[in-house]
């Protein structure tokens, strides 16, 4: 009898502590090879080291490919594709377009210099957003020739960006997140503010945009000092809402979000959280990544995360 309830006590823990533990993700493979800015779409990624990028053929899972190597002036410090073209963040030279309609041979075929320091980059609605290290951001046409069209001041200093349909989101240092209405581009209104106070929120994110003309985005993600991580609602853009905190086991270093899925890269490990409801998110997996992990990227139902060394496949 004894030996049974051990035995019944030993089945109930385990299922316990499998309950517990999620599920890693598979890797598929590596790209030699760190990064330290990633971005993608269905056919590329692209992943920039001091001032190299790399254009690499993703579609293809199971044989990445590296086609071209393009070398700039400064370091990247972001990067945004939009169809056959990225936009570059790059520092004191400011954008930079490069086609990638032939992307073994990617062609630089734009600069805009920027009011200061180019320190992020995000695209929607045909137009391209450009953060300044203190300034705000530009407000650039993309349709020909490389135009500023706009621009937005602020008054603290641009520390994130992400835009989605005609709304621009700064992750403003001290102010908060900043909720920008650019469907004008040449008089961009500020819509709404969500302030942490003492907390300064440092990163802003957004879901891909998968399509050529995506839904306005509902949910996002941010950043700050203290909280860590956290949901937001951006369905009204007048009053952005914290609809959960993510629990994660480390701080978060790197975050990229999908429509259903939160991808956080916390310590040594990658925490895939399922979002399909905003105010629960659910951990469904934990992947280790190792250390000096930098980067995070997910397309379809790929996950590809940037080491020192190495470039992750996950799926």
């Amino acid at each position: 009898m004894k030996h049974l309830y051990r035995a019944v006590l030993v089945t109930l823990l385990f299922a316990t502590t499998s309950q517990a533990q999620p599920p890693s993700l598979d890797q598929l493979g590596t790209v030699t090879g760190g990064a330290n800015v990633l971005s993608a779409n269905d056919r590329l990624l692209l992943a920039a080291t001091g001032s190299t990028l790399r254009v690499i053929d993703i579609a293809q899972p199971a044989s990445i490919v590296t086609l071209a190597t393009v070398e700039f002036e400064e370091t990247i410090l972001g990067i945004t594709i939009t169809d056959n073209v990225a936009y570059i963040a790059n520092s004191h030279e400011g954008l930079h377009q490069l086609d990638l309609s032939s992307p073994t041979e990617p062609t630089v075929t734009g600069r805009l210099p920027t009011r200061g320091q180019a320190v992020g980059v995000a695209a929607a609605g045909g137009y391209t957003f450009v953060a300044d290290n203190s300034l705000g951001f530009d407000i650039v046409g993309t349709d020909g020739a490389l135009s500023r069209v706009g621009e937005y001041l602020s008054d603290g200093f641009p520390r994130g960006i992400a835009a989605s349909d005609t709304f621009v989101f700064v992750a403003d240092q001290p102010a908060g997140l900043i909720v920008v209405d650019v469907s004008t581009p040449d008089s961009p209104v500020v819509r709404g503010m969500l302030s942490l106070g003492p907390d300064p929120i440092t990163q802003v994110f957004v879901p891909h945009a998968d399509s050529a003309t995506p839904p306005p985005a509902t949910t996002g993600a941010l950043v700050s000092g203290r909280a860590g991580l956290q949901l937001v609602d951006l369905a009204d853009p007048d009053a952005p809402t914290i609809t959960a905190a993510v629990e994660t086991s480390n701080r978060p270093l790197a975050v990229t979000i999908t429509s259903d899925r939160l991808h956080v890269v916390s310590g040594s490990q990658l925490e895939t959280f399922d979002i399909t409801t905003p105010t629960s998110p659910r951990a469904v997996a934990i992947t280790d990544v190792g250390s000096a992990t930098r980067q995070v990227v997910a397309v379809r139902s790929l996950v590809f995360v940037a080491t020192a060394d190495e470039i992750l496949i996950l799926q």
